[in-house]
């Protein structure tokens, strides 16, 4: 029976989980799943073949965290410190983690944090401009979206040949969307700061706000600060603009106005977001769409291309990303080393 290494990505709108063969691998099984029951349901089927590691897709790893590590109790008691800073994914993944540790408790399991590829963006990219103290308290800016742009620096000299090592920005758009500026095939600098609320305009997250309109909220809105958190992570948006959905697909099969106009803003914030990062790059040699949303749908792609245009002449790539089998691999070099 040959030995698999099993990969769990626990993300904002499902979980996807596969099983690769630890010898090549390449994915024997693979599942999307949209509840805990599901997901159980799919890791008790493994118990039959000879399972060697686990993966685990951790969004936020701090400062601690910039290599995949064996999770220890130790380890998962410091991930769960980072909850606040990561409401919407980091209790998705640390439940699964300890699910699946309670089902295979015999077999290493190793966190691939979002974060660690962003590690080597300069300290300017780094810091917010609050008091010097709140940096030292780890407020600062992080970058997400790192399996998936780790996975494209890997594969970009197959698509772009010389230019990967130049000026890249890679937009990842989907439920979660961010952009990330390259060099070297390194991280340079990144829409996503401190959260994942930041940056590009998403599926149910607002992206890039006027701080002022926090205050407006807690102080003359009376709102509370749950209610903000659940008005910026869960109803703002595509879903928030639209008042529809957000789904992209489905706004762009509604010929509505207000799907539409989500779309529209959608776009031109995603375009906004790409050109903040021309100035730690001093160009742009490729521009590469990646995740759901930027291998999927054509129309979002040329719009945001369309209004980038004028900076200049520059290749366009679509490439798949595959999180999964940089988990996959990470797993596979801890258990070799």
């Amino acid at each position: 029976m040959n030995s698999v290494i099993i990969t769990c990505n626990a993300g904002s709108t499902n979980t996807k989980l596969a099983a690769f063969d630890s010898g090549i691998l390449k994915p024997t099984s693979q599942a999307v799943t949209h509840n805990a029951k599901e997901t159980s349901t799919w890791l008790s089927s493994m118990n039959e073949l000879a399972v060697v590691a686990f993966g685990h897709r951790v969004v936020h790893g701090g400062r601690d965290f910039i290599h995949p590590e064996v999770i220890t109790n130790d380890v998962l008691e410091k991930l769960k410190s980072y909850i606040p800073m990561a409401p919407l994914h980091q209790p998705a993944a640390l439940g699964l983690i300890e699910e699946a540790q309670k089902l295979y408790p015999d077999v290493p399991h190793i966190a691939c944090f979002d974060t660690a590829f962003h590690h080597t963006m300069p300290d300017v990219e780094r810091r917010l401009p609050l008091p010097r103290r709140f940096h030292d308290e780890g407020i600062m800016r992080y970058g997400f979206h790192g399996l998936s742009y780790q996975h494209i620096a890997a594969v970009l000299p197959e698509f772009a040949g010389d230019k990967a090592n130049s000026r890249v920005i890679v937009a990842h758009l989907g439920g979660g969307s961010s952009a990330c500026a390259m060099k070297n095939r390194q991280s340079i600098a990144s829409t996503m700061g401190f959260s994942t609320l930041d940056g590009l305009m998403m599926g149910t997250r607002c992206g890039a706000l006027d701080s002022g309109v926090l205050l407006y909220l807690l102080m003359e809105k009376e709102l509370s600060a749950a209610e903000v958190s659940d008005l910026l992570y869960y109803q703002s948006g595509l879903k928030g603009v639209s008042d529809i959905s957000g789904d992209m697909q489905e706004l762009l099969e509604n010929k509505s106005p207000p799907a539409q106009e989500a779309i529209g803003l959608y776009c031109a914030l995603a375009a906004k977001q790409i050109f903040g990062l021309l100035p730690s790059l001093g160009g742009l040699d490729a521009l590469v769409f990646t995740g759901g949303i930027g291998e999927h749908a054509t129309v979002i792609r040329e719009t945001i291309t369309r209004l980038l245009r004028w900076i200049g002449d520059f290749p366009v790539y679509v490439i798949p990303t595959d999180e999964e089998l940089v988990m996959a691999q990470a797993c596979y070099i801890k258990l070799k080393g």
